[in-house]
């Protein structure tokens, strides 16, 4: 059994256990179908498992993410549970195998895709690498900071500036297609959600 660095659960009373109201707010808005009660608890888990927090320059955004990152984490293992639940294709509802598989669609998203990548190439070096690193590879931002040899809130800075550059180019059309959790009012994406 591990013991209770009393450094780290006093920085956790102080400055992250203030933050949990609007991270219920956000959680409750962002993601309906996941208890908040159970994200929050497995978040609190997760930060008092910590080596330190010392490289933790903003907690309430390290709260926020490491809670995203938490509801992630289910999402995927439901899936797998799913798929595997089922067996095999042929016993999945035929419909939403059609539906998966529609030429149009298929089209469709692969059109968006090349309209995503060019978008992305035309990113800085520095801000395009930092996208790839935490987006296609899943890289924290403390990994890509160490990895390029820069801050968090450089890789902060530029993810944030990258995803608002990527998302400009799309028109509201492509932007619908997008794979988002949920659609909030007036058609805003969590993504694009201030907290």
């Amino acid at each position: 059994m591990r013991r209770a660095n009393t450094p780290l659960l006093l920085w956790i009373a102080q400055e992250v256990l203030p933050h949990e109201p609007a991270l219920r707010r956000w959680l409750r808005g962002a993601f309906p179908q996941h208890q908040a009660d159970d994200v929050i608890q497995e978040s609190y888990c997760r930060l008092a498992e910590l080596d330190g927090f010392a490289h933790i320059a903003d907690p309430r955004r390290y709260l926020f993410q490491t809670a995203r990152n938490v509801v992630l984490a289910e999402i995927r293992r439901t899936r797998v549970v799913r798929i595997e639940a089922a067996g095999t294709l042929a016993d999945i509802e035929p419909a939403l195998i059609a539906d998966e598989l529609d030429p149009e669609r298929i089209v469709s998203g692969r059109g968006l895709l090349g309209h995503v990548e060019a978008l992305i190439g035309a990113l800085p070096d520095r801000a395009r690498a930092i996208l790839r690193l935490r987006k296609l590879d899943g890289l924290s931002q403390r990994e890509i900071a160490e990895r390029m040899g820069v801050t968090e809130t450089i890789v902060e800075n530029d993810l944030a500036r990258s995803l608002r550059t990527v998302l400009a180019g799309l028109s509201e059309d492509e932007r619908a297609e997008l794979p988002t959790r949920q659609r909030m009012k007036h058609g805003r994406t969590p993504l694009r959600r201030r907290h």
